[in-house]
């Protein structure tokens, strides 16, 4: 069995330090940098051999991994390193950066003559199951960089991760991240929303959150830190305000209308602009408690919350009402994704298994997979809600968003992209016929 290749690494942040983490403990050589020396330090204490700047990272490794900020980040590491890699060397950026990005900087690389080349692998999952090694990854690139940096990868994504090879050109797999991330951020945002107002109805959070934990993944993994804030950011703010920034531009790039995304966009921005920049994307509930709302953070420990959760009555008109307003958020963010999917003209099939055991998924994008995928193709699957009962379903949410003085962006989006389904005669078809909104 050959021995693990030797890795170079830049950026330590949540992500980066848990995917070094897992690749020290599958015995990889990794070499590390980070600007933040305090990052290094904790590697290096797994194994990881420190460096003092990007060069020495890149140099007499087999693949280095660039798990940084942004697109210029990337550039900048790209052009510093370019020339002390070995020839032939493959760098995988993990970052989420626009898709036509990665394919002008191997354009780049190219005129260099060394044959450097690159491998777009974002990544999906949280900083948890990156040091486990149980990430998503979708995976873009020629077959030769495929093939050298698959160790790398296949570690990353040990089941119940997953590895997606997507395309044979760089940006390929930053497409299919794109369309994850509309959804990341719907989910994120919805998750604070749905919280806020439970929260101001006066429900226990706990007991909501143990009804309503698998109606997303992101509820399910993003409320447990708003419980438990313990003011470490595990996924920055920042982070996936970039993200659904990147998710925009390419957006009005290609004149796709995206509500929830550009609503989740304004939603993160004012969590930067409220003071929220060092929090953790899940503390985006925090922007309500601006506003007059409760907070939701749990003054025991997990068991005695559990217990009280538990012991609690009532609440479960309320934790209806919350599950509404989760329902159709998802329902039209599914539809949203999928339709912007259509427009990039990508592989359906191939965006739904790839989104649907991501972070990206919830119930709905799994239950309507084909009339949200190809919605001119299928008739909305029977048994669902009709547009015009979640028409009524929500006005009864807003009717107690507004008693207990909780604005809800999301839920109001979502509702009005309903209301042209209503006035397009669909008052009558199952919700998810709202897919076709974006096919007419």
């Amino acid at each position: 069995m050959a021995p693990p290749v030797t890795v170079g690494w830049c950026g330590l942040g949540a992500m980066g330090s848990g995917m070094v983490s897992s690749l020290l403990a599958q015995k990889f050589t990794v070499k590390a940098y980070d600007i933040y020396q305090p990052s290094v330090d904790a590697v290096v204490q797994k194994g990881a051999i420190p460096c003092s700047d990007p060069r020495e990272a890149a140099t007499d490794v087999d693949v280095l991994g660039l798990m940084v900020v942004n697109a210029a980040q990337v550039e900048d590491i790209a052009n510093k390193v370019s020339d002390v890699l070995k020839p032939n060397t493959s760098v995988i950026c993990f970052s989420t950066v626009p898709p036509t990005f990665l394919s002008t900087l191997q354009t780049q690389l190219d005129k260099a003559g060394r044959g450097i080349q690159l491998v777009d692998a974002p990544v999906s999952g949280g900083f948890i199951r990156a040091a486990d090694g149980e990430l998503s990854i979708m995976a873009a690139g020629v077959d030769e960089a495929l093939k050298k940096t698959g160790p790398v990868l296949d570690a990353l994504t040990r089941s119940p991760g997953k590895l997606a090879v997507v395309g044979t050109q760089v940006g390929q797999a930053s497409d299919f991240k794109l369309i994850n991330q509309v959804l990341c951020a719907i989910h994120i945002a919805a998750a604070s929303e749905a919280m806020a107002l439970a929260a101001n109805l006066g429900v226990n959070p706990r007991k909501l959150y143990n009804a309503l934990k698998d109606s997303s993944f992101m509820f399910g993994h993003r409320v447990p830190w708003q419980l438990r804030d313990d003011g470490l950011p595990k996924s920055a703010m920042t982070i996936i305000c970039k993200d659904v920034g990147i998710v925009m531009d390419e957006a009005r790039l290609i004149g796709f209308p995206a509500p929830l995304s550009s609503t989740s966009e304004q939603l993160f921005s004012a969590a930067l602009g409220a003071g929220l920049s060092k929090d953790d994307d899940a503390n985006l509930v925090k922007l309500w408690q601006k506003f007059g709302g409760k907070s939701v953070v749990e003054s025991g420990t997990i068991d005695e919350e559990e217990a009280i959760a538990r012991a609690a009555v009532g609440g479960e008109e309320h934790i209806a009402t919350v599950s509404k307003l989760l329902y159709a958020v998802h329902t039209v963010a599914a539809a949203e994704a999928l339709a912007f999917a259509r427009q990039k003209n990508m592989n359906l099939e191939a965006v739904f298994d790839v989104v649907s055991t991501s972070a990206a998924s919830s119930q709905p994008l799994v239950a309507f997979k084909n009339e949200l995928s190809w919605p001119n193709d299928y008739s909305p699957k029977a048994g669902q809600l009709s547009v015009q009962a979640l028409l009524s379903q929500l006005d009864q949410v807003l009717v107690e968003a507004k008693r207990t003085s909780t604005p809800l962006f999301l839920t109001q989006a979502a509702y009005q992209q309903l209301i042209v389904a209503s006035r397009k005669g669909w008052g009558g078809e199952g919700a998810s016929v709202v897919g076709r909104l974006w096919s007419q």
